[in-house]
């Protein structure tokens, strides 16, 4: 019975560390995407540079509001945000070269 209850605890904590591991991979990926964004806004033309601005807004709203226990929309972040984020990021590194 012992040894089933310290089962049962671990598995919890194995899940607890991974809710926060993605919570954090989700946040910095935020946090990047943001500054990425910034740093294109400032050469945007004043169309692109309100959409862009607009996006900024949204992503800090989402950062500032996640929580670890928000397991569904860190999902979504990883799932969507993430790629969305690296395909800017390629862009941005194709215009370069």
């Amino acid at each position: 019975m012992k040894l089933t209850n310290l089962l049962e605890e671990f598995q919890g904590t194995q899940g607890e560390y991974l809710d926060i591991v993605n919570y954090e991979i989700a946040r910095e990926n935020i946090c990047s995407y943001i500054f990425l964004l910034s740093r294109i806004s400032k050469k945007a033309e004043p169309t692109e540079k309100m959409q862009i601005e607009s996006k900024i807004e949204d992503l800090i709203y989402y950062r500032d509001n996640l929580q670890i226990e928000d397991i569904e929309n860190i999902q979504k972040i990883l799932n969507e945000l993430i790629p969305e984020y690296k395909a800017e990021q390629e862009k941005q590194r194709a215009k370069k070269n």
